[in-house]
């Protein structure tokens, strides 16, 4: 690139006056112009930077000779897509004493060999594609630069971020545990737990909220797997010695297994089962007999009066006899968790959570399942955890204190080269009043009127 500060700064000002005194653009016009020559100067800038930091790592012969590095050709172009638009550069590839080759300039930025899109545009666009599709994610991060394959790719190297609070003692907490249904590529239908954690429900104005939750989940693990990973996030939280833990789920057996290894648990059978079941056990009768019949049902759930459940059930298999098979499926239902709705009586704390559907609904289900589409396991493994931690990170993290001592020198140098150039851009650029001024004379214009008025 043979440019320097001084010639992108002038072309910048340049181009951005031009816009401006044009004329005939609206204020969103001009702000979308400018922010493309904003873009541009600032990948040039990074670009001359990226050529400045390979010059200084080729005159470096000595640092060089001491790690083993010796130039094997010069001049070979980088271009990578980044939130700022593209930064094209030339660097110099090494031959390594111990074997192998390496271009030192990518090792000192930061960039894998591979690599066309940068950690900066790679998060931002997985980030985006939590919430929308993959061609929507490009179109509003990169102007549709990047295909949705490569947005694809972005989400596999994610990872969640999750943010651990001060350890600390709590007298209850409540775990719900469900799942979304999603489907597979090829058709299959699959699942994918949601395991979401807090400390009960408080309120928040007329809305009800759950008190310091957080989300956990993975796509393709074992159960047992599941909430040992589960268990492990809940105690670098909370000292769990004296806490008591409400599970509440509609009973599926992977849910039972956290018994196994959440101590004092209990569990609660979520209110929208439980509803569900009741109302299919009672469909199809009249307002008044509906009425009666689900409050007696209630009752005898929340008393633990099996006797009398058995009975509202063998009377309402007699009124509906073409619905007694369901009838008779919802009442084995709610008689085997029977105790997980009787608790709701006998310990009020027990009622302090349950939302399981309105979590799968929003954590997964907005993306996975809300609209038709098919998923890959290898993206959902990735995807379900980043949806319940609700931040994420992308590959290693660019340190450049890790880097060897020439290379470091090497930053240093380039640093150097760059406050150089600025210090040259007072001599290097024109006067700013000279590009462009009013037009001032003996007879009043209406600009002056407009500008006495702000004066």
């Amino acid at each position: 690139m043979n440019t320097s500060i001084p010639e992108i700064a002038e072309n910048f000002i340049r181009k951005t006056t031009e816009i401006l005194i044009k004329g005939g653009k609206g204020f969103g016009e001009i702000e979308n112009e400018m922010l493309v020559q904003s873009k541009k100067c600032a990948a040039a800038l990074m670009s001359l930077y990226a050529e400045q930091l390979d010059t200084a790592i080729l005159q470096d012969k000595f640092g060089r000779r001491e790690t083993g590095y010796a130039v094997e050709r010069r001049g070979d172009e980088r271009q990578i897509e980044t939130q700022i638009g593209t930064i094209n550069f030339q660097r110099t590839y090494y031959k390594k004493a111990s074997g192998g080759y390496e271009y030192l300039a990518d090792t000192a930025l930061g960039l894998e060999g591979s690599e066309r899109i940068s950690n900066g545009l790679s998060l931002s666009l997985a980030t985006a594609a939590k919430d929308m599709s993959y061609a929507k994610s490009s179109a509003h991060i990169s102007a549709g630069e990047v295909s949705r394959q490569t947005v694809m790719s972005c989400v596999r190297r994610s990872d969640r971020v999750v943010e651990t609070p001060e350890k600390r003692c709590v007298p209850e907490l409540h775990i719900d545990a469900d799942e979304a249904h999603v489907t597979l590529r090829g058709g299959k239908k699959s699942e994918v737990p949601l395991i979401c954690v807090y400390e009960g429900i408080e309120k928040n104005g007329k809305r009800n909220s759950c008190k310091n939750i957080f989300h956990i989940s993975e796509y393709g693990m074992k159960t047992d797997d599941l909430w040992e990973s589960a268990l492990t996030e809940i105690e670098t939280r909370y000292d769990l010695t004296d806490t008591k833990i409400y599970l509440h789920g509609d009973g599926a057996n992977w849910i039972h297994t956290g018994f196994e290894w959440l101590p004092n648990a209990v569990f609660v059978l979520d209110k929208y089962h439980k509803n569900k079941a009741i109302k299919t056990m009672t469909a199809g009768l009249d307002k008044s007999d509906r009425k009666l019949f689900d409050k007696e049902i209630r009752e005898a759930l929340a008393t633990e009066d099996i006797r009398f459940f058995d009975e509202l059930t063998a009377s309402l298999c007699d009124n509906s006899p073409e619905r007694a098979e369901k009838i008779i499926d919802s009442a084995g239902y709610l008689k085997k968790f029977v105790k997980g709705i009787s608790i709701c009586e006998t310990d009020p704390s027990a009622n302090n959570g349950g939302c399981t559907e309105p979590h799968v609904s929003h954590v997964l289900s907005a993306r996975l399942s809300s609209r038709p589409m098919a998923w890959s396991r290898q993206t959902l493994k990735k995807l379900a955890p980043v949806l319940a931690a609700g931040q994420l990170a992308i590959g290693k993290n660019e340190r450049v204190s890790e880097l060897t001592a020439p290379l470091r020198k090497a930053v240093v140098s380039a640093n150097k080269a760059f406050r150089r150039g600025t210090a040259r851009m007072n001599t290097g650029l024109p006067n700013p009043d000279t590009i462009g001024t009013l037009p001032i004379s003996g007879k009043i214009t209406g600009t002056q009127k407009i500008l006495k008025m702000f004066g």
